[in-house]
């Protein structure tokens, strides 16, 4: 059965001064312990107990600090800026009195306990299985974080998630007038508008450019960050509503391969200069984690194919049309959403290429030029998936 990994974010309850000093100095403690590890040769680094280290820390807390100094990621890291506190799942406890939850886990003066505050249901739902018993979900570890200010434990937990098998897809095409339209390959669809995003860029750009002159860097880390959370909370919400359209068609998701886009799509330097249109703004990512984890909490997929010529080939036939701006329109003249018939393309694609064909008019493609607004009934007849070279000649006109 496959496994999916959470962290739930829960912020401590009403924690004092006292608390709040603990938690600050275990972390420095952590952090100080890290930064003379790494003074140590890698070779020897990997030898080491805690036995042989001198520090304040718990055994539990000390060990954590050894695993995460000698580990992979570790080796091009010349000094700690800051190394979280981390308790693995057998030195961490939830507690339940009541309507009130609480965790401990060991700190530099000892095992201590601390209410949180649980304000998803979800959340709360997940914390009453691991009280329950429930082998279906395990622990993982817990970390200790200060975000803006409020301290948080960072509780990880994985649990099994059921097999479902889709019978249908649903393709996402991402962009950035459109964040995200999802559609089935019958054209039902959302939209997700891109206008407020791109709004709130261009006003953080504008903010960011005062700060920067001010030399106000403090400021303009903050700024960067309401931005990065906010931009965050925005993929949360579309890829909650794509999980959950696909679920009701029962349908995995497709989308578009855009790895490496910002090399390859083309844009002018004014656009690159526009935080509401450049590609080095766009969350495409993002979006595509949090779709991907939310699809595995439902035991759905998430798949990719290729991305080019998603908006330009016509979603009925697959016969390249021509994409002006938001409209797409094809040779006969049918007209649609660009963005939906890409979507819908997305939908109906298989394996690594796109299906594209050319249309084929009655005389041949060397003896005249297409004619794209009234095609003959036989011209009609004579459209098809393209072949290899992406273009098929009528028998009629192959001599």
């Amino acid at each position: 059965m496959p496994k999916v990994t959470t962290t739930l974010k829960l912020k401590f309850f009403d924690l004092n001064q006292v608390k709040a000093s603990l938690f600050a100095q275990t972390t420095a403690e952590c952090t100080e312990l890290a930064n003379r590890l790494l003074e140590v040769p890698l070779a020897e680094r990997r030898k080491l107990t805690t036995a042989k280290v001198v520090t304040d820390l718990s055994s539990a807390l000390a060990n954590q600090v050894i695993r995460n100094a000698t580990s992979k990621s570790a080796k091009k890291v010349k000094r700690y800026r800051l190394m979280l506190p981390e308790a693995n799942k057998q030195n961490w406890n939830v507690a339940k009195v009541g309507e009130t939850y609480s965790v401990s886990f060991p700190t530099i003066k000892g095992v201590k306990r601390v209410p949180l505050t649980v304000d998803y249901p979800h959340h709360a739902a997940l914390l009453d299985r691991l009280l329950g018993g429930d082998e279906a979900i395990e622990k993982g570890s817990l970390k200790l974080s200060k975000i803006q200010g409020q301290w948080f434990a960072l509780c990880s937990v994985t649990q099994d998630v059921p097999e479902v098998k889709s019978a249908n897809r649903v393709g996402c095409d991402r962009g950035q007038n459109n964040i995200a339209v999802i559609a089935t390959p019958e054209g039902k669809s959302i939209f997700f508008k891109g206008g407020e995003v791109k709004h709130r860029r261009r006003r953080y750009q504008k903010i960011r450019s005062e700060l920067q002159r001010a030399g106000k860097k403090r400021a303009l880390k903050k700024l960067n960050n309401k931005e990065a959370r906010w931009m965050r909370e925005v993929n949360h919400a579309i890829s909650a509503a794509t999980a959950r359209f696909a679920d009701y068609h029962n349908a995995d998701v497709v989308m578009e391969d855009l790895s490496g886009c910002r090399g390859t799509m083309r844009q002018s330097k004014k656009q690159r200069s526009d935080a509401g249109n450049s590609r080095h703004r766009w969350a495409y990512y993002d979006l595509q984690l949090k779709t991907v984890y939310k699809m595995e909490l439902l035991g759905r997929r998430l798949t990719l194919v290729p991305a080019p010529y998603t908006s330009k080939s016509d979603n009925r036939n697959g016969i390249l049309g021509k994409r002006n701006r938001h409209n797409f329109v094809g040779f006969d003249g049918y007209q649609v959403n660009a963005d939906i018939n890409a979507a819908m393309n997305i939908a109906k694609w298989e394996g690594f290429a796109c299906p594209l064909g050319l249309y084929v008019p009655e005389d041949g493609v060397f003896d005249s030029p297409q004619d794209f607004g009234s095609p003959s009934a036989s011209g009609r007849a004579e459209m098809q998936m393209g072949n290899s070279v992406n273009t098929q000649r009528p028998s009629a006109a192959a001599g």
